[in-house]
């Protein structure tokens, strides 16, 4: 098996000249956001313990139980947001700290198209997001500042668990929390209509083959039958490695899911793509829509 080693890039110079296609998937094209949660000021502290502890909530042992059926050292983080309701009908140790892998490239969009991003750098953008694009994230996380991106993005969203790498090469060991992806995506929603649309197109057509070669329809694309926009995160250090997989699900895209994981360095890549996607299943039949 191929062994991925995204946590650990050490970006180098790159051309921003590089030719970029933009691939076709099966996502929906985006529609209006809908009107209802505002991000918390606070990461979620309580956790809900079991069904029926608050209305709409998800068990979230039968979702920690399913991720640990397929690879039982999983470590889940998870939370989904109703934003009709203005609800969270799952929290799953929402404000811990996981390694972000390519999440961090939605901090990277973002940070370019609020700095007024040309037409190239955008194309480039959305092939980064749909691709999963190691070479021009490194590209743009140089041209940006590096760990600036990460400190500017989180000001402005209001991310409180999210930090910037010790390592300033190192993006992909970006820390983040399951309630700064859900926040980071509410945000996404709320830019300025040009720009909500590029991002969430591009993660609507993200393909099962990554830039890579992995597998990144793993987690929401595999585990619902839904219309899904998905960023995924994959890569490992010399101790863990980290499968998550995050994004907007359901009509109009009524729900921000995020699945965040950490996995033993040992274990298969299959089983923790696996626990991804059995926690993203367990989530039907609780989902209005879904």
């Amino acid at each position: 098996m191929r062994i991925f080693t995204r946590l650990s890039l050490i970006v180098v110079p790159l051309c921003l000249t590089v030719s970029c296609g933009v691939a076709s998937g099966s996502g929906p094209v985006v529609l209006e956001p809908v009107p209802g949660w505002t991000a918390p000021a606070e990461p979620t502290g309580a956790q809900p313990t079991g069904a029926g502890s608050r209305p709409g909530s998800i068990d979230p042992e039968a979702v920690r139980r399913a991720a640990v059926d397929a690879e039982p050292d999983t470590v889940l983080g998870a939370v989904v947001v109703d934003r009709v309701t203005g609800t969270l009908p799952l929290a799953i140790d929402s404000d811990r700290q996981f390694r972000s892998a390519s999440l961090v490239k939605l901090l990277i969009a973002i940070d370019a198209v609020e700095r007024d991003a040309d037409e190239q750098d955008r194309e480039r953008l959305a092939t980064m997001l749909t691709l999963s694009d190691d070479m021009l994230a490194s590209a743009f996380w140089m041209s940006g500042g590096g760990p600036d991106i990460v400190r500017r993005t989180s000001a402005a969203i209001g991310l409180t668990g999210t930090e910037p790498p010790d390592d300033p090469g190192r993006w992909g060991e970006t820390l983040l929390t399951p309630a700064d992806v859900a926040r980071v995506y509410d945000h996404v929603l709320r830019l300025p209509a040009a720009d909500r649309d590029l991002i969430v197109d591009a993660l609507a057509r993200t393909p099962r083959v990554a830039a890579d070669g992995f597998d990144q329809h793993f987690g929401i694309p595999d585990g619902l039958a839904s219309p899904w926009a998905v960023k995924q995160g994959w890569g490992n250090n010399d101790t863990t490695e980290v499968l998550h997989s995050t994004g907007l699900a359901g009509p109009q895209w009524r729900y921000i899911v995020v699945l965040l994981t950490e996995h033993p360095r040992a274990a298969r890549w299959s089983d923790s793509a696996r626990a991804v996607t059995s926690a993203a299943a367990a989530l039907h039949g609780h989902l209005p829509g879904i």
